[in-house]
């Protein structure tokens, strides 16, 4: 989307650093930051460095849950219900990671 309109702000020195500190924390351009409020969604920080990993971690753990799983089920060892319930588990921890990072 190419955007062409545009406004001014006036504000007073204090008013911009409270304004530029906010923008940095999480890590969006202060046009961004306002075009986010704009929409009515709360920006967010940006999440640490580990959270990365730890998404990448629990869905790997979810992956080799389903190898396991396939694997079980051709040998007649898999209870479906149990297994169903702990990928689950898994893909809602990843899901709530995420959305914790996501403008609200």
């Amino acid at each position: 989307m190419h955007r062409k309109q545009s406004f001014i702000v006036r504000m007073t020195k204090d008013e911009l650093a409270a304004l530029d500190k906010k923008v940095k924390k999480t890590g969006m351009s202060r046009e961004g930051y306002v075009r986010t409020l704009c929409n009515n969604k709360t920006p967010v920080e940006i999440p640490p460095a580990d959270y990365y990993t730890l998404l990448r971690e629990v869905r790997a753990l979810g992956n080799n849950l389903h190898q396991i799983a396939y694997k079980a089920n051709a040998l007649g060892l898999l209870d479906v219900p149990e297994f169903r319930r702990h990928a689950q588990r898994i893909t809602d921890v990843a899901d709530r990671m995420t959305a914790v990072c996501l403008p609200r």
